[in-house]
C-alpha cells in the first residue's frame, strides 16, 4: 500500500512539472496521432480575431508609448531639460527594462501569461498618463524608469502567446503581424503629434496632452486584455472541447508545447551553458538594436537638423513606419514561404549600411536635403530584423522556462542595443553626429557574418542528429516539456 502511495505521489509530481497541454490530453485520456497542417478557415479566423487583435494592439501601443519621448522632443519637452538629460530619459527606461526582464521571465511562468500581461498594460497606461504631470528632469527619469520596468513584459509575453497557437511558418507570418506594429505606430504617431502641436492649453503643453490620452487609452486596452486573451488554448472559453484538440493536433508539429508552471534550473542552464545558439543570437540583438534605439530617440530630432519645422518633421517622420511595415510583411511572408531566414535577415541589412553610407558622404550641406531623409528611410529595415529574432527564437526553442529565459535573454540585448544606441548621439557632435553614424555603420556591417554563424550552429546541430540511431518517444512527448536539445526529433530553422 504504501509503495502504491509513493508511486501514486510521484507520478503526480512529475505530472505538475509538465505541460498544461500534456496535462489537459493526460485528463481527457487522449494521444494525439493525426497530423493537421492547416486549420479550418473558420477556427483559424476565430482564433486570429481574438489573438492576433490583442497583441497588434499591444504591441502597437508599447511602442508608440515608449517613443512618445522622441515626438515630444519638438514639441516642448526639452524647455525643462539640459545638456544630455534628453538622451538619459531614453536611457534610463532601457536600463528599468533590463533589470525587470528575469522578475517578468519568474511572473509569466508563475502567473497566468494573459493575465500578467494583461496587468501590466493597465499599469503602464496609467504610467503613461503620469507623464503629464511631470515638469522636472527628476520626476521624468522616474516616471520613464517605470514605463521601462512595465514594458519588460510585451516581448517575452507576446512570444509565448504566439507559439501556442500557431505552427513555426505561421509564427513567422504572425509575428510579423504584431511586430509590424511598429511601423504603424511610427506612422500614427507622426499624425497625433502633427495634430497635438496645434492644439493649445492654458494649462497644458501639447505634449503633456499627447501622453494624457494616450495613457488613457493604453489604461482602456489593459482592461480589454483582461476580457479578451486566453492564457492558453486549453483554457480558451470561445473554442469549444473539439477545437481545442484541433489546434492542440496543429501545433504538435513544433515541439515546444504551451506553457508549464513548474520552474526548470536545468532548462536554464541549458539556455547558458550548453546551447550555442545563446550567444551569438545575443550578440546580433544587442548591435542590430543600437541603431533602433537611437533612431527612435533621435531620428525627429536629426530629421528637424535637415532643415524642416518641428510641425514638418512629425509629417516627414510618416513614411519612417511605411519603410517599417513594408520591411517586416516582406521579410516575414517571405520567410514562411520559403524559409531561408538567415539571407533573408542579412537582406534588411544591406539598405540600412547603403543609409548610413549616404548620410556621412552627404555631409551638412543644406541642399542634400532629400538624399539624407532618403538616407533616413533606409536605415529602418536594419531594425526590422529584431522581428526576424523574435520568430527566430520562438521556432527554435523547446522548453517553456527555457523558452521564457530565451525571449526575457533577448529583450535584454534589446534594451542594451537601445540603451547603448542613444548615448553615441553627444551633444558636442551635434548637429551631424558622425562618429555615432559611424559606429552604427560598423555595428550593422558586423549583424551580417553574426547571421551566417548562426546558419552555420543550426545546419551543423541538425546534420548531428540526423545521423544519431532513430530512437523511440512516448505519446504526446511533443508537449512533455522537454527542451530543443533533450528531443531528438527537434530540428532547427535557418
Amino acid at each position: 500500500m504504501d509503495h502504491e502511495k509513493r508511486n501514486s505521489s510521484s507520478d503526480d509530481e512529475s505530472l505538475i512539472k509538465q505541460d498544461e497541454a500534456f496535462k489537459y490530453l493526460k485528463k481527457k485520456n487522449i494521444n494525439l496521432t493525426e497530423s493537421i497542417t492547416d486549420l479550418p478557415s473558420k477556427l483559424k479566423f476565430k482564433i486570429d480575431i481574438r489573438v492576433m487583435t490583442i497583441l497588434s494592439a499591444i504591441y502597437f501601443l508599447q511602442f508608440i508609448d515608449k517613443f512618445l519621448l522622441n515626438y515630444a522632443a519638438v514639441m516642448g519637452i526639452k524647455d525643462n531639460l539640459v545638456g544630455n538629460q534628453f538622451n538619459n530619459l531614453s536611457t534610463i527606461f532601457y536600463v528599468a527594462q533590463v533589470a525587470f526582464e528575469a522578475p517578468v521571465c519568474w511572473a509569466l511562468q508563475k502567473f497566468p501569461p494573459a493575465t500578467t500581461i494583461a496587468t501590466c498594460v493597465t499599469l503602464w497606461g496609467i504610467v503613461v498618463a503620469c507623464h503629464a504631470a511631470c515638469d522636472t528632469y527628476a520626476s521624468l527619469m522616474v516616471i520613464r524608469a517605470l514605463l521601462g520596468a512595465l514594458e519588460a513584459v510585451v516581448v517575452p509575453g507576446l512570444v509565448s502567446i504566439s507559439v501556442m497557437w500557431y505552427t513555426k511558418n505561421e509564427q513567422m507570418r504572425r509575428v510579423g503581424v504584431w511586430s509590424v506594429q511598429s511601423g504603424t505606430a511610427s506612422i500614427v504617431g507622426g499624425l497625433l503629434s502633427f495634430a497635438f502641436q496645434h492644439v493649445t492649453n492654458a494649462r497644458l503643453q501639447s505634449w503633456q496632452i499627447y501622453y494624457l490620452v494616450m495613457g488613457v487609452i493604453t489604461f482602456l486596452a489593459g482592461l480589454v486584455t483582461f476580457i479578451v486573451l486566453p492564457n492558453n488554448p486549453m483554457s480558451a472559453r470561445f473554442l469549444s472541447e473539439d477545437e481545442k484538440l484541433i489546434v492542440l493536433e496543429h501545433i504538435r508539429e513544433n515541439q515546444t508545447g504551451t506553457e508549464t508552471k513548474h520552474f526548470k534550473k536545468n532548462q536554464l542552464v541549458e539556455l547558458f551553458f550548453k546551447d550555442p545558439h545563446t550567444w551569438p543570437m545575443f550578440f546580433l540583438t544587442v548591435m542590430s538594436m543600437c541603431a533602433t534605439g537611437a533612431l527612435g530617440t533621435f531620428s525627429v530630432t536629426i530629421i528637424s537638423q535637415f532643415g524642416f519645422t518641428s510641425k514638418e518633421s512629425a509629417l516627414v517622420q510618416m513614411p519612417v513606419g511605411v519603410a517599417v511595415i513594408i520591411s517586416i510583411l516582406g521579410a516575414t511572408y517571405l520567410s514562411s514561404k520559403v524559409g531561408h531566414r538567415t539571407w533573408i535577415s542579412i537582406s534588411l541589412l544591406v539598405p540600412s549600411i547603403v543609409g548610413y553610407i549616404m548620410l556621412l558622404s552627404l555631409g551638412d550641406n543644406p541642399k542634400n536635403k532629400v538624399g539624407k531623409l532618403l538616407a533616413i528611410y533606409l536605415l529602418q529595415p536594419g531594425t526590422c530584423i529584431i522581428s526576424m529574432i523574435f520568430a527566430w527564437n520562438g521556432a527554435n526553442t523547446a522548453g517553456y522556462t527555457k523558452k521564457l529565459a530565451r525571449n526575457c535573454f533577448t529583450m535584454i540585448g534589446f534594451a542594451l542595443g537601445c540603451l547603448i544606441g542613444p548615448q553615441m548621439f553627444r551633444i558636442e557632435d551635434a548637429p551631424n553626429y558622425y562618429p555615432a553614424k559611424i559606429a552604427l555603420l560598423v555595428l550593422t556591417s558586423v549583424c551580417i557574418p553574426t547571421c551566417m554563424l548562426i546558419r552555420w550552429i543550426s545546419k551543423r546541430q541538425n546534420a548531428k542528429r540526423e545521423k544519431k540511431e532513430r530512437v523511440e518517444m512516448p505519446c504526446n512527448y511533443e508537449f512533455m516539456d522537454l527542451t530543443d536539445i533533450e528531443n531528438p526529433f527537434f530540428r532547427y530553422s535557418y
